[in-house]
């Protein structure tokens, strides 16, 4: 009688084999179709806010978790973008949706209960102007909505928006690095600190509340 022992550990083997094969297969496509996923169209609308005295939510800070794009930041930072037709160094950014359901002061301009967009204007080196950073009071289409939409990383800044206060700014560099945009706000007697903090770059603006 012949033995079929050598076999059949053979058919294992090479079944094992084939497993193994087709697994590696599923995680490198799974592997490549991550890659292909558009971070930025997963982006969600987050919300920091902080209570003042009586008032609750009386600052709330509405904004994108945007991805972090180093290259692209920097275009904005320095006003260069010769790669994308100076596209993303020739508009302003908004990055934030202000709520006050007190009056404040930012920079030492009032600014009233209502809703303001926070944007940033990139600096422009054939005038040699710094980046600026503009709080501007704005009316949202519907009560209680927002300029901002999950997903869409390039929205405009509402055509409406009439500045407030305006400062040039320049984010502190050397945090530890983050992979998407992260707004912290948290109050301090009579006033409230808004951070952004974006890859390895900060940057704090302070808000007195009356």
């Amino acid at each position: 009688m012949k033995s079929h022992g050598n076999k059949g550990h053979a058919s294992v083997n090479a079944l094992a084999a084939a497993v193994v094969a087709l697994c590696a297969l599923l995680a490198h496509a799974a592997s490549a179709q991550d890659a292909q996923v558009d971070k930025r169209k997963l982006t969600t609308v987050q919300t920091a806010a902080a209570d003042c005295g009586d008032v609750n939510h009386a600052v709330v800070v509405r904004y994108l978790n945007l991805p972090f794009g180093e290259a692209t930041f920097n275009y904005v930072e320095t006003g260069k973008d010769p790669r994308n037709g100076g596209y993303y160094s020739g508009r302003t950014w908004p990055i934030a949706h202000l709520r006050l359901a007190a009056p404040a002061t930012h920079d030492g301009k009032q600014l009233a209960p209502g809703d303001y967009v926070i944007y940033l204007t990139p600096r422009d080196p054939a005038k040699d102007a710094d980046m600026t950073l503009t709080v501007a009071s704005f009316k949202p289409a519907q009560i209680g909505g927002t300029f901002l939409k999950a997903g869409d990383v390039f929205a405009d800044t509402p055509k409406d928006a009439q500045v407030v206060s305006q400062k040039k700014v320049k984010f502190a560099r050397g945090a530890s690095k983050v992979d998407e945009l992260q707004v912290w706000v948290g109050k301090q007697n009579d006033k409230v600190d808004i951070k952004f903090h974006y890859g390895d770059r900060t940057l704090v603006e302070t808000l007195k509340i009356k």
